[in-house]
């Protein structure tokens, strides 16, 4: 039995683009032990949230292998048996609950379909998911409309729950919420994975967040890690010039847009850009 809930060895995934093809994710590898939490963070196209995709299916790898407690995925899932295998394993919350929610079905309705695909339902299963988020019994019975945005990304990650996955891809998840509903959930998801084991993959630009909920954190560029470790030590004393260029675009005291656009210059022309 592997020590590592989520192992992930050199995964690749390159796309077409006109004649030529963009390189995603570059010989990507990691791994997160029970209860665990990976921060995968980088601006926009850098391969981040290919790498979410490609966990919970939604991209097929080029190649590459992904292990969950030890059992290989297959990199194709094909048919509604392998899809609900993989589902099993790894469960995604994306940045939008409102879009990723029914919005025809109450809340108790959405969680109970969810177990159903799996063979499990009750209303007792309902209202302990319910607890176990940070919802009320009533809320069982509202409609997605009726819910703020953060009570909406609780029953996100509730219908996660509801299936007793092994890891959670957890995608922008608090980016659209206010700062004091975003610390709400950080410290959910703290209490989730340290009461159940669960490997946590949070994907986040805000460097912010991934220090209150991550271990780890991998920093990628242009589908390649650049930098990887304990969190702290990355975010407090990185050793590359792209984590540094990170840390110093993120507004606060003392912060100087002009060394931030020289770091950029500097960076760019050490890489060819």
């Amino acid at each position: 039995m592997s020590e590592y809930v989520l192992e992930v060895d050199g995964l690749q995934k390159a796309f077409r683009v006109g004649a030529g093809e963009v390189v995603a994710c570059n010989n990507v590898s990691f791994t997160i032990p029970p209860g665990g939490s990976m921060g995968l963070v980088g601006e926009s196209g850098s391969g981040k949230s290919t790498i979410a995709r490609m966990l919970v299916g939604l991209e097929t790898p080029d190649a590459g292998t992904i292990h969950v407690r030890g059992r290989q995925l297959g990199l194709q899932e094909r048919g509604r048996a392998a899809r609900l295998r993989r589902a099993k394993e790894i469960q995604m919350v994306f940045q939008d609950p409102y879009g990723s929610l029914d919005r025809r079905l109450t809340v108790a309705q959405c969680l109970d379909q969810a177990m159903r695909l799996h063979g499990v339902s009750g209303s007792a299963r309902v209202a302990a998911l319910l607890d176990q988020v940070g919802l009320l019994a009533k809320h069982g019975d509202s409609k997605p409309h009726q819910l703020s945005g953060g009570q909406r990304q609780r029953v996100a990650i509730a219908r996660c729950l509801a299936i007793e996955p092994s890891v959670m891809v957890l995608d922008e998840a608090v980016s659209a919420l206010d700062v004091s509903v975003q610390a709400q959930i950080l410290a959910l998801l703290n209490e989730i994975r340290a009461s159940s084991g669960i490997a946590l993959l949070f994907v986040s630009h805000d460097l912010a967040v991934v220090s209150e909920v991550t271990d780890d954190v991998l920093v990628m560029y242009r589908g390649s890690i650049l930098e990887q470790g304990p969190t702290g030590r990355v975010l407090n004393a990185p050793e590359s010039s792209y984590t540094k260029l990170l840390i110093s675009s993120m507004p606060g005291p003392g912060w100087d847009p002009a060394d931030v656009l020289e770091r950029r210059a500097a960076f760019e022309a050490k890489v060819g850009v």
